[in-house]
């Protein structure tokens, strides 16, 4: 455990933190280093950190959509989950990147700003948000992306605002290359809060997810004039599959994990439906989680 001084107060890098606590899936093996810096100057200092001992970095938000491997994760992995603060600028609101969507959703209302409300219930950060541009109900949070600031690990910030190709299905370049600090959204401004109340309750419900800490957001991108979660409804990858892990029935494109499941185990089960569909369907689907480290197929 080290600790490093920053604002004259000190955070701490912990040598193997276990990566199972910081995972909504509750898997995955040690890191070699872990931070979780608050601000940018702690950010700094971590990457002048890794810079002096030629660690590789790892960057994650709030877990909720990452797979880590068994065998842990060498160097220093990052999470900016403990980066917080949202601000409103008119009808911009800016926030670091650990915030919680369901807290910016609730501040933009109080705020007499909508636009958010179709992905509420959505599990995440603002960055993993972006980094995945989360969408449901026919909002992508690109509809909204203003600019990211993102530091690189040379210790630069640079400012990407939205630009053609930017985002894709699912996907989006945003912070690729180094550690998003800041995002800011343009929002709609609108008196009616009780009804943007309504509308964010009404999706919370819609995007039911079960009273289980172990589960994931969204495995794989949809295809092209398709739906990836009706496609593995098809194939019949829902509900129990022989592995202490399982695609969710009431989601059916997230996975669900029970008391002693592995890395190797939700990989196995992705590899499976990954064959089905192509064998059945000839649908080849393409993945939305990020892995991290080295997998074992276990069903060979």
């Amino acid at each position: 455990m080290k600790a490093i001084r920053s604002h004259q107060a000190e955070f701490i890098v912990t040598e193997g933190y276990e990566m199972k606590q910081h995972s909504s899936l509750e898997t995955g093996g040690k890191a070699e280093y872990y931070a979780e810096p608050r601000d940018e100057e702690e950010v700094l200092s971590v990457l002048e950190l890794a810079y002096r001992r030629s660690l590789p970095i790892t960057i994650i938000g709030g877990g909720t959509h990452i797979l880590v491997s068994d065998e842990g994760v060498e160097g220093i992995v990052i999470s900016t989950e403990s980066m917080k603060g949202i601000s409103i600028r008119g009808d911009m609101l800016v926030s670091a990147p650990g915030e919680m969507l369901e807290n910016i959703i609730n501040m933009s209302i109080e705020h007499r700003l909508s636009g958010l409300e179709e992905i509420a219930g959505i599990p995440g950060t603002i960055a993993g948000a972006i980094s995945v541009n989360a969408n449901a109900n026919g909002r992508a949070i690109s509809d909204l992306f203003l600019y990211s600031d993102v530091l690189t690990p040379d210790g630069f910030r640079h400012r990407y605002p939205h630009y053609k190709d930017a985002f894709g299905p699912q996907s989006s370049v945003i912070g690729g290359s180094g550690i998003v600090v800041s995002v800011a959204l343009s929002l709609i401004p609108s008196i009616n809060t009780a009804d943007a109340r309504m509308r964010k309750e009404h999706f919370v419900e819609t995007m039911f997810i079960p009273p289980c800490r172990r589960f994931s957001g969204e495995i794989f991108r949809n295809p092209a004039g398709m739906r990836a979660d009706e496609i593995l409804q098809a194939i019949g990858a829902t509900g129990r599959s022989g592995l202490r892990a399982e695609f969710s029935e009431y989601q059916p494109n997230a996975i669900l994990t029970y008391s002693g499941c592995t890395s190797d185990e939700i990989y196995t089960l992705i590899l499976m439906a990954e064959r089905k569909a192509e064998e059945k369907l000839g649908i080849k689907l393409e993945r939305s989680l990020t892995l991290i480290g080295s997998f074992r197929d276990l069903s060979r």
